[in-house]
């Protein structure tokens, strides 16, 4: 079985190599995408709270009108959101459009908060469910982020201090 087993058993052993490859790529494609998207979360939800911020500080409310529904789902399970485009016109008599979560009806009258310096900024709900929702953002961004970043650096520094031991 010598000579027989040993070239059996080599015959494969590319697949092996490309399979190890193959899975050493993915796991860095995954490993540096999940910190992006951490590091994204984190921007918007800072984005957020000082849109939030901008809000609670100098924002003005109006009433608007409700011209357009949208219904939207991530998928099996997790629920439909519902947005609602709404129109109002700003203290300078500009009109602006902005989506906002909700479930009102077309024609439907909202209460609307805006940004006098940027009427874009605009929203119907309170401004501490967007405070919530920026510190949620942020929360998840740094778990996501820079903490698994951190876990991947110490994870190669201990593969590193344990394959350099067992070298001596």
């Amino acid at each position: 079985m010598g000579a027989h087993g040993e070239s059996g058993r080599g015959r494969f052993m590319w697949a092996r190599r490309v399979l190890v490859i193959v899975m050493w790529v993915v796991a860095a494609v995954i490993g540096l995408c999940i910190p992006i998207i951490g590091l994204t979360w984190l921007t918007q939800g800072a984005q957020q709270m000082g849109d939030a911020s901008a809000l609670a500080d100098r924002g003005r409310p109006t009433i608007g009108t409700v011209q357009d529904t949208r219904a939207r789902s991530d998928g099996p399970g997790t629920g439909v959101k519902h947005y609602i485009l709404v129109r109002f016109a700003a203290s300078d008599e500009t009109h602006h459009s902005v989506w906002a979560d909700g479930d009102e009806d077309k024609g439907d009258v909202v209460r609307v908060l805006y940004d006098p310096r940027d009427p874009e900024n605009a929203i119907t709900g309170s401004v501490t469910d967007e405070r919530v929702h920026g510190v949620t953002r942020i929360v998840g961004g740094v778990l996501l982020g820079p903490l698994l970043i951190l876990i991947y650096v110490g994870w190669g520094w201990r593969k590193l201090r344990d394959r350099r031991r067992a070298s001596r």
